[in-house]
């Protein structure tokens, strides 16, 4: 049975609206870490909060907000991945409030699986290329393990 423009739009929307329902917390969950993060502590990924070193997702969000903002030549020189993460995130969306499956096909999920080993490898590339230089490629100081490290050294020595 064919489904109208309206029909499509009014029920990817139903579906929209109980999706965001179901996971009401950890949305609020999420975004009180966001401002957490951002208001308190110098970055909102917990790998450099306590080590230091970037991530291999470190740099996506960055490059997502250039990409909303049309900065595609910035948003590919965050992190190239972006685009990657946005073409699964479009075809995720479009089985979920379009075509109204609410299991994801197989193929999604081996989509999904050969981008997250291709992102590993890319992160080993950029941390032996680049790795320290500009951000998001960047080591930060004042981690937990150093800061750990110099309490221990200074409670030790004295």
């Amino acid at each position: 049975m064919k489904r109208s423009f309206k029909t499509i739009i009014s029920e990817g929307y139903e579906q929209f609206i109980k999706d965001i329902k179901q996971t009401k917390w950890a949305i609020i969950v999420i975004i009180a870490y966001f401002v957490f993060g951002r208001k308190f502590i110098y970055s909102i990924c917990p790998l450099i909060i306590l080590t230091g070193y970037p991530c291999p997702s470190c740099g996506l969000t960055r490059a997502g907000i250039r990409l909303l903002h049309f900065d595609f030549e910035g948003a590919w020189h965050m992190h190239p991945f972006i685009y990657v993460v946005a073409i699964l995130v479009f075809h995720y969306c479009w089985n979920r409030y379009i075509r109204l499956q609410l299991r994801q096909p197989k193929s999604m999920k081996i989509l999904a699986g050969i981008a997250l080993v291709a992102l590993v490898i890319f992160y080993i590339y950029r941390m032996v290329c680049y790795f320290p230089g500009e951000p998001p490629m960047s080591y930060y100081s004042g981690n937990l393990l150093h800061t750990c490290k110099n309490f221990l050294a200074n409670l030790f020595v004295q």
